[in-house]
């Protein structure tokens, strides 16, 4: 330990010019953390970061800590709650694989929708969801397309999520 602590932490880290990152842990729901107590702790960063803080109905949760831009190419546990598109730029474009889940509120067509866009490169796409859609459509007309979409894998879903 003394010496990641001496040759690492005093030796490399000071030297480094970008430090890029992806941080997902999950919390025991105690009680709601506030985000931006989290996003103040990295405020005297030289870098961007952002965060996500997700709570779910099994009494945990997830918040997902990033540095920007987001380099990284797997995204685990995603809601609709997860804010995937920003209004200026497309934080997520270099995903190609993604885990879908959500036990509070049922993924929906919008949502895929939303999906399809902001991951364009999509390659693997893992859906856990055992709600029933709320805004059902009879005919669908505008069907959503992957286009570099290899495996689709659907598990424990609800049967209308079909």
């Amino acid at each position: 330990m003394d010496m990641i602590y001496k040759d690492i932490l005093f030796l490399i880290l000071p030297h480094l010019r970008q430090f890029h990152f992806h941080i997902r842990s999950i919390v025991a729901y105690t009680s709601h953390i506030d985000i931006d107590t989290i996003r103040q702790s990295f405020v005297h960063q030289q870098q961007s970061v952002d965060c996500v803080l997700d709570y779910f109905n099994n009494r945990c949760g997830q918040y997902q800590i990033f540095s920007l831009p987001f380099i990284g190419t797997r995204l685990d546990f995603i809601s609709n709650r997860f804010r995937l598109v920003d209004e200026n730029k497309n934080t997520f474009s270099n995903v190609t694989t993604i885990l879908l889940f959500d036990d509070v509120k049922p993924l929906e067509y919008n949502f895929f929708r939303l999906v399809a866009r902001a991951l364009p490169y999509l390659k693997p796409l893992e859906v856990f969801n055992r709600l029933e859609q709320q805004e059902k459509t009879m005919i669908i007309t505008n069907l959503i397309q992957f286009p570099h979409l290899a495996t689709l894998i659907w598990d424990d879903i609800h049967m209308n999520l079909c």
